[in-house]
């Protein structure tokens, strides 16, 4: 399970051969468009699936005796793969442990008491189809459909990322089913997202978006996904299009929701105060989250300058960087607020730091503070580099020994996130009234989500649940366990709540 540089975030991507005023060669960028041989899968037809991914999700407390959520279904370790690719991710004690057909249910406590036609009486229950053929659910199975970049310069993920999420599913299930998650890579373009997602509407139970903001967006709004009331969860990014949307919820606080923990762990942290650059995607899904902070360092009276960059076009996304980080070399900051693609802060921070910038990198939270980030950047950045993201889940430094035992000591910082979002959908699906689409989104907007791994969520009859985040510091001295190249995060304080 040890990843060496080949495996990391890049394919093939060697951090020192990083330049000095581009940051990533040619041939490198040509090397993020390739997808990373994990044992992840593309099935394009409709009724392929492939492995998977995660979601932001938040917590509740599993009623059958465990707790569980999606994950990754690895092709190894992690149950069969069918012609079709999918995964069968097998099961254990977890979750409730009745079963039930498409057309009937059994009660929680695990004992059947069908009648003809398949229902166990007319109270139905929360292993109940309630009679009905159920899009993703069969007697055996809850198939959950997952999309994420494992392509493209913006945020491909590492093969780990196809792994890890079967290391929480060896020993849960959910209402005596195994979960089978179909993982989808969307490139990191939101095109591509719509392509995937509409097939998963169309046989997968839930739709999660696990990472990128157009392509979450993109995908939560689609007539495939909307009109259909598919189930669609993501962890909080945009609100743009993606308010009143009945289908849609965010289990973690949205980019423009943690604008005031940002300046607040700044404040904390003792980030400099002098002048901020606001460096932004310029979409207009990211504008919620650049008028949140600007409007909370106005407050403050933090002088600021909006620098608003072009990150979903990898042609010339190389030069792109390396002009904004030239820009922040020379412009006086000591404070950069970024909202942007992971890549992008690759190429930026490498040109930025060789040009005499010291300041401080900091932000929200999803993708950031990953290890492969921080490996590269600290490569780029010939380990000068601070950085200081919010994020969802605590680091690496604070895995339970649960998590490790679970993972036989073989295991990043991936796994660790996906640990907790496993977890997380898992209990998302214990409280639903029913395993149907219709009793999953009433009973997950009236739901309380203490938490586990990740900060509670309550959505209090609405469908943005964040609460709060944890701050992660980068460590350019230190390597993460199984890891062959030095860059850490490591968790700061306390959790930071709104």
């Amino acid at each position: 399970m040890r990843r060496t540089p080949s495996t990391l975030l890049v394919a093939l991507l060697s951090v020192s051969a990083l330049t000095a005023a581009c940051g990533l060669k040619q041939d490198q960028l040509d090397a993020l468009k390739q997808q990373n041989g994990g044992g992840s899968v593309n099935a394009g037809s409709t009724g392929g699936a492939g492995t998977d991914a995660s979601t932001g999700s938040a917590v509740v407390p599993s009623t059958g005796g465990g707790s569980g959520g999606t994950g990754i279904g690895a092709t190894t370790g992690a149950g069969t793969t069918s012609t079709s690719g999918s995964v069968a991710l097998p099961g254990g004690t977890g979750g409730s442990s009745g079963t039930s057909g498409t057309s009937g249910s059994s009660g929680t406590s695990g004992s059947s008491s069908s009648s003809s036609s398949g229902t166990t009486g007319a109270a139905g229950g929360k292993c109940s189809t309630l009679g009905q053929n159920v899009v993703g659910i069969t007697p055996t199975e809850i198939r959950i459909g997952i999309h994420a970049p494992q392509t493209g310069t913006g945020a491909p993920l590492p093969a780990s990322f196809a792994a890890g999420s079967a290391v929480y599913w060896n020993s849960h299930k959910v209402c005596g089913r195994k979960v089978v998650v179909d993982f989808q890579d969307d490139k990191y373009t939101p095109s591509t997202a719509r392509d995937v997602c509409g097939p998963m509407s169309r046989r997968d139970f839930i739709v999660i978006g696990a990472a990128g903001t157009d392509q979450i967006q993109s995908c939560a709004t689609m007539p495939d996904i909307k009109d259909q009331g598919v189930p669609y969860l993501s962890a909080g990014v945009t609100t743009n299009g993606l308010i009143g949307l009945k289908h849609y919820f965010a289990t973690t606080l949205t980019y423009a929701q943690q604008a005031t923990l940002v300046l607040k762990n700044a404040q904390n942290q003792h980030l400099g105060m002098k002048k901020w650059a606001v460096i932004t995607s310029n979409t207009n899904n990211f504008k919620d989250a650049r008028d949140a902070i600007e409007q909370v360092l106005t407050k403050a009276h933090v002088p600021f300058k909006d620098i608003q960059v072009d990150a979903t076009n990898d042609n010339g996304i190389q030069s792109r960087a390396a002009q904004t980080g030239t820009q922040l070399a020379t412009g006086g900051y000591d404070t950069a607020f970024l909202v942007t693609s992971p890549g992008y802060f690759i190429y930026m921070s490498g040109t930025a730091s060789k040009q005499g910038f010291t300041g401080t990198y900091t932000g929200p939270g999803v993708t950031m503070t990953e290890v492969t980030v921080a490996q590269l950047v600290c490569g780029a950045t010939g380990g000068l580099v601070k950085a200081n993201f919010l994020a969802p889940y605590p680091g690496i430094d604070k895995a339970t020994p649960e998590f490790i035992k679970a993972t036989g000591g073989k295991y990043d910082d991936i796994y660790w996130s996906l640990w907790g979002l496993s977890q997380a959908l898992d209990q998302a699906l214990q409280a639903s009234s029913s395993l149907t689409r219709p009793g999953f989104i009433s009973s997950l907007q009236n739901a309380s989500l203490p938490g586990g791994v990740y900060n509670p969520a309550k959505f209090n009859g609405g469908h943005f649940g964040g609460t709060g985040a944890f701050s992660q510091k980068m460590n350019c001295n230190q390597t993460q366990p199984n890891q062959s190249q030095p860059g850490s995060w490591n968790t700061v304080g306390s959790p930071l709540f709104k």
